[in-house]
């Protein structure tokens, strides 16, 4: 089963995305080259990859303030990784690495 990407279109800017994934949102730094502390899409690993920074969350509104529970969050390492979204983390990642790595050909 694919998981349901959308990426939010405002507030893009500086390889700065924001977006949905089933039921739960995401932001993560993209950049448009590999850099050495990128998330590797097939392995999850620090190493060669294109997303140094991913955070897969979801808010819940209370009385006077938001909770945010956190599934993942990656900053050049893991400090927060629920290995029941595993597949959904290497879907998001596997996405974003092919999306921005499109070229236009004129």
């Amino acid at each position: 089963m694919l998981c349901d990407i959308k990426i939010c279109t405002s507030k893009n800017r500086y390889g700065y995305i924001r977006g949905q994934i089933d039921e739960l949102s995401w932001f993560a730094l993209v950049h448009k080259n590999e850099v050495e502390f990128g998330l590797n899409p097939y392995s999850l690993n620090a190493g060669t990859g294109k997303v140094s920074r991913l955070c897969i969350y979801r808010d819940i509104r209370m009385t006077n303030y938001t909770k945010r529970l956190i599934y993942a969050n990656y900053k050049r390492q893991w400090d927060v990784f629920n290995g029941s979204y595993e597949k959904m983390v290497k879907d998001l990642v596997s996405y974003l690495d092919r999306i921005y790595s499109i070229k236009l050909v004129k």
